[in-house]
């Protein structure tokens, strides 16, 4: 059985070989703390693990040009600058790649700077795809794969969260929600003409994700009216052109507790959440116990567990047992591994894991 083959008996509740076994994603920090603990440095860890493949479809849905990153003050102990974004935000200097700045500043405040802003978004950029001859290689490259293959949807809140900021936009979804409804309008067309040439030129792209990250421990930073009134329509409208096109399973990736917004997300087209973060009460046996088949999942191991030892490692992997082997869930990491967790519990941690999809 090929690893898209595998993807889709697992996606689709059907008997695969084993569950699809994905790579997690590292913190920085915590990659360097395995170097010093034992991980060679000069192998991929994809391959030292063991993990299968997945690929991602080369489009660039990011503002173009990017801002001019530059410094605007700077100390011994921080850094004031300007982002690729337009943001100005304020870092320590012992920043290690994975964390929280300070945001300082966005570059949108108003509806005068969306209209400049917004010329950064102009879906006819040229680079927005590979050169020509890169994009053909790419094609024939894919044509030949047998691993899944997925394409970065847009984001509604979130990008529009970045660009003003949480504060800022609480306010202007009630004093110029004209403004809001335009931009995330915008966004889904934008989108849609962007991805137009990869749907029309590859026809076999097996999912595309959505990023939001729009919730909290215990739940979402605008009610469910707010998301109805607001990106409803435009999820509608975006994951019905994927689907058109071919893409049969839309993601979605918030972090936080998503619980509320999940019935709206299927509303709207959505099948698939990630990473249904435990710390945030995220339960994947219990969503799917309330939605049985009709969503599927990534993610939902605790990553806090993996630092505290094998004990409430174990816990984790036999909590998901029963929901990794009725399928319609890959079982990975629910956020980036920091790095209070050790080499030598990553590695425990892999094989229960792989005894977990059927591996071993």
């Amino acid at each position: 059985m090929t690893e898209r083959e595998r993807y889709w008996k697992t996606m689709e509740f059907k008997k695969a070989d084993h569950c699809p076994f994905w790579q997690d994603w590292y913190s920085p920090t915590g990659l360097e703390r395995w170097y010093r603990e034992g991980l060679p440095e000069d192998v991929h860890i994809s391959e030292y693990f063991g993990f299968e493949t997945t690929a991602g479809v080369p489009v660039n849905l990011g503002i173009v040009p990017g801002f001019k990153v530059e410094t605007i003050e700077e100390t011994e102990k921080y850094r004031i600058f300007r982002d690729g974004d337009g943001s100005i935000k304020k870092q320590f200097k012992e920043y290690s790649g994975f964390g929280m700045p300070q945001w300082l500043e966005y570059p949108i405040k108003n509806r005068r700077d969306w209209e400049e802003y917004k010329k950064r978004l102009n879906p006819d950029s040229p680079c927005r795809y590979p050169p020509e001859r890169n994009w053909k290689e790419w094609k024939e490259t894919m044509k030949k794969r047998d691993y899944p293959l997925g394409i970065g949807a847009c984001s509604f809140y979130g990008w529009i969260r970045n660009w003003i900021g949480v504060e800022n936009l609480s306010l202007i979804f009630f004093d110029d929600p004209g403004l809001i409804h335009e931009m995330m309008e915008y966004i889904a067309d934008f989108t849609i003409k962007v991805l137009h040439r990869v749907l029309d030129e590859v026809n076999d792209i097996d999912y595309a994700c959505f990023w939001e990250d729009m919730c909290y421990k215990t739940g979402p930073l605008i009610s469910p009216k707010m998301f109805k009134d607001f990106m409803l329509p435009q999820y509608k409208k975006v994951t019905a052109f994927l689907r058109a096109h071919g893409v049969r399973l839309c993601w979605v990736d918030s972090d936080g507790n998503i619980e509320e917004l999940i019935p709206l997300w299927i509303e709207g087209g959505v099948t698939g959440f990630y990473p249904l973060e435990v710390a945030a009460g995220m339960n994947a046996v219990k969503l799917r116990k309330i939605y049985g088949k009709n969503i599927v999942m990534w993610g939902n191991i605790d990553k806090r567990a993996l630092a505290k030892g094998r004990d409430a490692i174990d816990e984790e992997i036999n909590r998901l047992a029963g929901i990794t082997k009725e399928g319609g869930f890959i079982p990975l990491v629910d956020h980036a591994i920091p790095e209070d967790v050790s080499f030598e519990n990553y590695k425990y941690y892999i094989e229960k894991r792989k005894i977990l999809c059927g591996l071993k």
